[in-house]
């Protein structure tokens, strides 16, 4: 397995994957990633890199159809070329 930019769009892939997962009621609720509200009014003893997290999470959730056909497409093409 070489450093392609194949290998980097699985490996993005995967990661995407593995956020789009994550349940919110059952896994973001119970570390405090759920709330958009408090997203939105700023509160500023809430960090930064919190509201940037909170912020990801909920962005990556738009992106559930766009995620199918790459993986479709990811898939056809291991099963064609012979993935490694």
């Amino acid at each position: 397995m070489g450093f392609s930019l194949w290998n980097i769009f699985k490996a993005g892939l995967l990661v995407t994957n593995s956020v789009l997962i994550l349940h919110r009621k059952r896994f973001l609720a119970r570390h405090g990633l759920d709330d958009v509200n408090n997203m939105v009014r700023g509160d500023p003893s809430e960090s930064p890199l919190r509201v940037q997290a909170i912020g990801l999470l909920h962005a990556v959730q738009y992106l559930k159809v766009p995620m199918i056909a790459a993986n479709v497409i990811t898939i056809v093409f291991e099963l064609l070329l012979g993935g490694g």
